[in-house]
């Protein structure tokens, strides 16, 4: 999901903010989702969202306990782009270098402290 989604990272230049990665082990724990037929996820890809049901503790949308650990990485710094028109092939390109140093850091993150939330075992995927 993040692969495509490059809007933070034109914001970020645009205005000279860094980003900072961030992951929250567990927190795909905290509810559960039906699984809906294939035509949702069909839907939900040409709509750019997110269909989905979920539910938490009682069948309710409260979360279930669960222990969370919040990791955070050293901040991506946007580059300087001087008088580089915005949308130009220049610009994309700085864009596209930030957002895989971003991933990369991200993916770090996420392998530096994994086995410290017992995941050991698991790889992230961006997609």
């Amino acid at each position: 999901i993040l692969a495509n989604r490059k809007g933070f990272i034109r914001m970020a230049i645009q205005h000279n903010v860094p980003v900072v990665p961030i992951y929250a082990f567990g927190a795909t724990k905290l509810f559960k989702r039906f699984q809906l037929p294939e035509v949702f996820e069909t839907v939900s890809k040409m709509l750019r969202i997110s269909i989905c049901v979920f539910f938490g503790r009682f069948g309710l949308p409260i979360p279930f306990r669960q222990r969370l650990l919040y990791v955070m990485g050293c901040p991506v710094f946007p580059p300087d782009i001087g008088d580089v028109a915005v949308g130009s092939e220049e610009y994309r390109r700085l864009v596209d270098d930030m957002h895989a140093k971003f991933s990369e850091r991200l993916l770090d993150l996420f392998d530096r402290h994994k086995a410290s939330y017992g995941w050991g075992h698991k790889t992230l995927k961006i997609i």
